[in-house]
Parts: structure tokens; sequence; C-alpha cells
């Protein structure tokens, strides 16, 4: 009950295809049904003259001229079932048009939705959940519930309709053939919804088999550079074929097990018959049945076991719907991130850490310790520290992608928890120390961070972080296409792309999350005095391995083990011992520019 709700739910704006689909199912199974009576009467009660038992068919008849008008003019009756067949076949058409919008129409919703909530669903949901899972959600599940919609839900009622009123008429021509033809249904049925119960499992594994193969696909094109890098695809190929052959052997139990329903029930469908058909015969001959009746059951035998059948392979699949409703749901009814909700302050730059500790949800370990400073607007602050320090934690915190447990941290006077987060990440920009680019123009990926800009703005940031004489040497420009992720452009061109795209924001705040890495020294310092020279005010964060990067900055904040270990200018570090002057001291006399070793 809670999949139909799903389902109708979804489905509200095309609800009229809905219940048109119904009437068409109706139609079709009404006609299917008239067309063997009609054979029927025509062969007992107009060529072998027996008299109509039923009054308002007698009627019918008297009114077209009487039977010995219809003997005459057999053609009659041909038109009738001709006249049928093409109101099945335009019955078929219709259902089949209104099936397609209705699923189409409803997978687009869904889809639509799916992506949607995924939009809004937190960093640290994304963080856990696996990527190719989500999209095998997104992308078969739905299209599994499309093509049962599609087919299959308007066979299940042509199914029910057909077999209800067929066994109904039966009754009605003669009791005792009825029982007979119809003795071996309840296996039938009994056959199906056990295989129903137990294919729910086995199609579950099935999907799980095949995510995890997706999963493995796309971490290997994703990491392609780094495959061929290391020459690893060997092992890669290995990998993949362990998690294909896994899929491929879920996917042979749940044929063998479709095999074993389908011989089954095919068997007892065959019985069946063959018993209607041997009774009948006997009847016939002892003169218990007319030669209409017969054919009646014949036709009408066939109508009950096929679909009953049928409706085994329908109750299979919607063990499969099932499945992936069940799926779509788990993701659907994860709480979205409230982005809208909260304060839309002034932000110029001010931020204040007090006493802030910070851990992550899968992890019992704290982070950060009582991390206290204060950053007035307008400051430069290079951050330094060995790696898993707490450095990245602490300058996401500020984008509001994770939460502190205890503590204060405010931006102009305002707790950044009461701050609306679209509002937040619209004044603080995060350029990451792997950027990510769309494959797209890189005037496209430069634009999307403010659709209103102009290409004299573009061609200004790109300046600034000194990537636009790069991109006039390419052959198309700005036009240029930077491929899936940025492949086509190295790490330090994608790098100084991803600091246009943060600057022509604007933003009051940004963050460097040691996104300076990639660039050699010279083209840093360049970024760096550009960056001093805007004509707004900018707090800016820098994450930096280098001193001369550092030496710079209004403010130091040297992290170490969660903890702020020092925190200064340069000149004040320089002359206090611990891990910033050593590391100058590394990086004067060993030459190292990055600043990394004995960190």
């Amino acid at each position: 009950m809670k999949n139909i709700k799903f389902i109708w739910e979804y489905a509200k704006p095309y609800q009229r295809k809905g219940v048109m689909i119904i009437f068409h199912v109706g139609i079709y199974a009404f006609f299917t049904l008239v067309a063997p009576l009609i054979i029927s009467y025509m062969q007992d009660n107009i060529i072998s003259g027996i008299p109509f038992e039923n009054a308002f068919l007698q009627q019918i008849v008297d009114a077209m001229g009487g039977i010995s008008y219809l003997q005459e003019h057999l053609w009659i009756g041909s038109l009738m079932i001709l006249f049928c067949y093409v109101c099945i076949g335009i019955a078929i058409y219709k259902r089949s048009m209104n099936g397609g919008y209705f699923s189409e129409s409803f997978a687009l919703h869904v889809r639509n939705h799916m992506y949607d909530h995924l939009q809004k669903l937190s960093f640290h949901y994304h963080k856990q959940k696996d990527s190719g899972d989500l999209i095998q959600r997104s992308t078969s599940d739905i299209e599994t519930i499309r093509r049962f919609l599609a087919t299959q839900l308007s066979e299940m009622i042509y199914a029910v309709m057909i077999v209800a009123i067929a066994i109904s008429i039966l009754f009605s021509r003669n009791v005792k053939l009825t029982i007979i033809s119809i003795c071996l249904l309840p296996f039938i049925m009994l056959a199906s919804f056990i295989f129903f119960r137990k294919a729910k499992k086995i199609f579950l594994e099935c999907d799980l088999a095949e995510s995890s193969m997706t999963s493995v696909l796309q971490e290997n094109l994703n990491a392609m550079r780094v495959v061929k890098a290391f020459h690893q695809e060997e092992k890669e190929i290995e990998k993949f074929e362990t998690f294909n052959e896994a899929y491929r052997k879920k996917y042979f139990d749940l044929m063998h097990a479709l095999g074993i329903f389908w011989s089954g029930t095919d068997f007892l469908g065959l019985c069946q018959y063959l018993i209607m058909m041997i009774s009948g015969v006997y009847m016939a001959l002892e003169g218990e049945l007319t030669t209409g009746t017969f054919f009646i059951f014949l036709m009408y035998e066939s109508m009950i076991i096929w679909p009953i059948r049928q409706l085994g392979r329908i109750l299979a699949d919607m063990g499969k719907v099932s499945v992936s409703i069940k799926r779509i749901k788990e993701v659907l009814e994860e709480p979205c991130e409230e982005l809208e909700k909260g304060l839309c302050p002034e932000i110029k730059g001010d931020i204040v850490f007090d006493h802030v500790n910070f851990r992550y949800a899968d992890d019992p370990r704290m982070v950060l310790k009582d991390i206290s400073f204060h950053i007035p607007a307008g400051t430069k602050v290079a951050i330094m520290g060995p790696t898993g320090s707490g450095k990245s934690s602490l300058v996401h915190l500020l984008t509001g992608i994770y939460d502190y447990p205890s503590g204060s941290i405010q931006i102009d006077g305002v707790e950044l928890r009461d701050i609306a987060k679209q509002w937040l990440r619209k004044h603080v920009q995060i350029v990451l120390q792997e950027p990510f680019l769309f494959s797209k123009t890189i005037y496209e990926n430069i634009h999307l961070a403010d659709i209103h800009a102009q290409k004299t703005d573009i061609e200004q940031v790109a300046q600034m972080a000194s990537i636009h004489d790069t991109i006039l040497s390419f052959d198309k420009g700005y036009d240029t296409a930077v491929g899936e992720k940025g492949v086509t452009l190295s790490g330090g061109q994608k790098q100084r792309v991803a600091i246009a795209r943060t600057l022509l924001c604007k933003s009051p705040i940004i963050i460097f999350d040691d996104s300076l890495s990639a660039l050699d020294t010279k083209t840093d310092q360049m970024i760096q005095h550009a960056l001093s020279s805007l004509d707004h005010d900018m707090t800016m964060l820098m994450i930096t391995h280098r001193i001369s990067s550092a030496s710079k900055a209004d403010m130091i904040i040297v992290l170490q083990d969660g903890c702020i270990s020092q925190i200064g200018t340069h000149e004040e570090l320089l002359h206090q011992e611990g891990l910033y002057q050593r590391i100058y001291h590394i990086q004067q006399e060993g030459g190292i520019q990055d600043g990394r070793t004995g960190i």
C-alpha cells in the first residue's frame, strides 16, 4: 500500500491518464470477451437454430430481423466480430499511449525530485554514500518503476478483469466444466505468491551487486590518469572482473529462479488446459455441452490461464519495483540541509573563533580542540601546520558544511550557525586543493560563479589569477572545452581557473585550502599581489606550506594536533621557539619551496 501511495503521489499531475488506462483496459477486456461469445451464439443459436435462453438476446436478434434473416446473412455476425477486433486494436493503442505518457511523466517527476533532493542533502551524507549507488538509484531504479507503469500495470489490470469476468461467464454456461477448468489455478497462484516473496531478496542482491560494479567502473574512469601513471591497468581489470563475476552470479541465481517459476507454471497451465479439453470433449459427446459453449471454454481457458501465469511474472517484477521504491525512498526520506532558514546579516569579514571544538560524526577523535582567535575584516591570514593538524577542517567550518558541537564562531558578531547557509556560502568562498571543473568551456566554468558577469569581468579575474594569457594561447581562447573534470588542462591551469571563478564572486571572505600549492612560487606571488590590489575589502584565509607566502600575511596561525600552537605575524613567530621557526630554517637552508619536509 505504501508503494501505491508513493506512485500515486508522484503521479498526481497525471492521474487522469492513469484513469484512462483503466478505462481503455476495460474496453480491451470487454471486446476480447465479447468476440468469442458472438461466435458461440452464431454457432449454437443462429446456425444450429437452438432458441435463446436469454430474453434480452432474443429481443436483439428479433430487432435485427430474426434468426432466419441472420442465417441468410451470416456476414452480419462476421461484421460484428470484425467490429470487436477493431475496438480491441483502438483500445490497445490508446492504452499504450496513455501508459507511455503516464510512466514517462512519472519518471520525469521522480528524477527531477531525486536530483533536486540530492543537491540539498548535507555534505556529510554525500561523504558517507557511494556515488555509484546514488547514480543507480537515480537511473536504474527509476527506470524499473517506469517500465512497470508503462506496460505491466495495464497487463495486471487486464489480467484481473479478464479472469474475473471470464470465470463468471463460464459459470453461467456450465458450472461443472468451469470448476474443472480452474481446478489448478490455486496452485498457479500459490506458486506465483511464493516466488514473489522469494524474488524480492534476489532482486535486492542483484541491485547491490550491480551498484558495486558501477562504482568500480566509475572510480576507474575518474582515476584514469593515476591508473596509467602507475601502470595499474591489469590490476584494475582484475578488480572489475571480480565485481562483474559477482554480479553475473547473482543474476544467474535470478535467472535460475525465474526458469523454475516459468517452467513450473507452464506445466501447470498446460495440464489445466489438457484437463479442460478432455472433460469438455467427454461432456460434448454425452450431450451435456453444445459446440458453441465448448468453443467458449476453449477460448476463455487460455484467457484465464495465461494472464494468471503472466500475473506471476508481474508479481515478480512488482518485487523488483518494491525494492526500487524502497531504495529511492531511502534517499528521499533523508532530511535536507536547511539552506534558507536563518539570518542574512551584512558580512564584511570579521571572524571570531571562541573555544571551538570539532570532530567528525564517524570519528570519536577531536580534530579541533579549544580553538580561539579573532580575525578583523580585511585581514590576510596564513594557516600552517603538519598534515592532519586540522587546517582544512577549520576553514570548512566557516562554510557551514560541518557543525561544531561546542564553542562559538561569529562572523561580524552573528553566530555562524544562525546564518542561513545559502547566504553564508554566497559570502564565504573556498578554493579547494583539488579544484573541480565542469565539462564545459573555460568561459562557462568561470561564468557560473556569477551569471550576470560580463566578459570583461571574466577577463579581469582571469588576469588576477594569472591565467588570462594562457587562455588566449589556446586555439579557441575562452571557448576552449576543458573536458570532464578539466582533464585537458594541467593541474596549475585548473587551479588558476578555479581561483578566477572564485574571485568573480567578489565575496568578502575567500579561503584558499592549500590551493596555491600546484603553482610555482612566481605565479603564487603574482596572484597574491593581484589580490592585495582588489578594489573591495576582503578577508583572506590561506592554508599554505610556504614561508614565502605566509610571510606576507597580516596574521599567521600555526596548528599542531588540532590545537593552536602559535599565532602572530611573521616577525613575531621567527623569534619564537616552535614549528614556524623550524620550517623557516628548513626552507632557508634546504631551499625547499613548498615546505613539506619536516612538517
